[in-house]
């Protein structure tokens, strides 16, 4: 028999255990710790004191977040340097400028497009009276 044909064969003792699949056994270890962290967390939201923390928390992060712009509005102030705000309506302005300036660019290269067109009067048989 050839090593090939070895290998090819297949032990029947072997065949009764099951394989061992360490990333089944992890997705299982995952989906018992997710359906143990959603049943109390459910129990743990469903109580007012929750909703008071949870609420409490979000008030400090966003006085934070507050105190973290004023402080980089004030460093950036003192250094001379333009905020975030700055910059935003510098770019606000100088698109404003860019539509103004393609505005008389089309009204430099065609004149008659900026004026409304008249209606051409009605020609009847009969002159006005």
């Amino acid at each position: 028999m050839t090593c090939a044909a070895r290998k090819r064969k297949v032990d029947p003792a072997m065949s009764d255990r099951p394989v061992l699949d360490p990333f089944g056994l992890a997705r299982e270890w995952v989906a018992q710790w997710e359906k143990a962290v959603n049943e109390h967390g459910s129990e743990w939201l469903g109580r007012p004191e929750a909703a008071q923390a949870m609420q409490a928390l979000s008030g400090a992060a966003i006085k934070a977040q507050a105190a973290a712009n004023e402080a980089t509005s004030r460093m950036l102030a003192a250094a001379n340097l333009p905020s975030r705000a700055d910059v935003a309506a510098l770019g606000a302005r100088l698109a404003a400028i860019e539509a103004a300036l393609a505005r008389i660019e089309a009204r430099l290269r065609d004149p008659s497009a900026s004026e409304p067109k008249r209606p051409a009067p009605k020609r009847t048989r009969k002159p006005p009276a």
